[in-house]
């Protein structure tokens, strides 16, 4: 694939998570383990379908101090990128 097929506001992530197909509140919670594996700085993309993941995501990244650096949806999927700040 080259640069020109990539989108222009298309964020560089380090991990990707699919939680396609799971309900609350699983995707927190695989999110959660995720982004506690990976190191400080680190940007998770992470999709969703669970009409409920986009309040939910919200709630965690202000609770846990992370950066939801950027929320699309597309149809019924939510696509997250979280930045590990701790």
């Amino acid at each position: 694939m080259s640069d020109n097929n990539k989108k222009e506001n298309e964020i560089n992530f380090d991990e990707y998570l699919d939680c396609i197909g799971l309900y609350c509140p699983v995707p927190v919670f695989e999110t959660r383990k995720k982004i506690n594996s990976m190191k400080k700085g680190r940007i998770l993309k992470m999709t969703a379908d669970d009409p409920g993941s986009e309040p939910d995501m919200k709630s965690w990244a202000k609770m846990t101090g992370n950066e939801l650096l950027k929320i699309e949806k597309n149809d019924n999927v939510f696509t997250f990128y979280i930045r590990k700040t701790e």
